[in-house]
This record gives C-alpha cells, structure tokens and sequence, in this order.
C-alpha cells in the first residue's frame, strides 16, 4: 500500500538533507560525480531526484524505504536491526551496527520526524 506522506516542515527538511548530505558525500570522494550518477545508484530518475531534494516533490512510503535503504542511512539500518530484534534500545543498535549511540539516537530521532516509528508511553 502506498501512502504519502503528511510532511511537517521539519519532516520533509530533513530528509532532502539526508539525501543531500549523501550527496555530497560522494561528491567530496570524487568530484566528477554527477546527481545523474547518485540517482542511478538510489534507484530513481534524476529529474526525481532532483525534485526530491529541491523539496518540489512529496515521497512515498516505498520511495523512503527504497532510497534509505540504497544510500545506507543509519535510520533504515536501525529500523531493519529493530525489525530483527524487536527493541529499540539505543546500545544494542550501535553494537549491532557498529555506530555510536549518539548516532544511532539521531537515527532514532529522524525516524520519529518522519513519522516513521513512533516512540514513547503512550
């Protein structure tokens, strides 16, 4: 079922600089490196990409767990070892994926923003 997703401002920030900051990651590590190349390897058209990260386009469910996933994000990692255990404590995560637990709660946090997992008592 795809859904689209109902962004606050923050939500929808946030991600186009996860995907931005990969971005220029890769570039920084070769700066030939094209947006045509980084939407090749996310699985998407470039001129989606492109959109995405302009914040002219909304992203799906799927497109989240599908571009999350193609670019490492920490977020997807945590969500798929949460998946596999059932918990979400912050220091089982890291030494599962080998992160400091600051990361992984920044993770943790992004997740809730998106609206991704929800956390707490109630």
């Amino acid at each position: 079922m795809s859904h689209r997703l109902r962004y606050r401002p923050s939500a929808a920030e946030r991600l186009r600089t996860i995907l931005a900051n990969e971005f220029l990651r890769r570039r920084c590590a070769n700066p030939r490196y094209s947006l045509r190349a980084f939407a090749r390897s996310v699985g998407v058209e470039h001129s989606t990409l492109s959109q995405l990260l302009r914040g002219k386009r909304a992203m799906t469910w799927k497109s989240i767990g599908h571009i999350a996933g193609r670019i490492r994000w920490t977020g997807a990692n945590a969500l798929q070892t949460y998946r596999k255990h059932g918990a979400w404590d912050s220091r089982h995560i890291a030494g599962e994926l080998g992160l400091s637990i600051d990361e992984v709660n920044v993770a943790l946090s992004d997740l809730c923003l998106l609206g991704l997992i929800k956390m707490g008592g109630e």
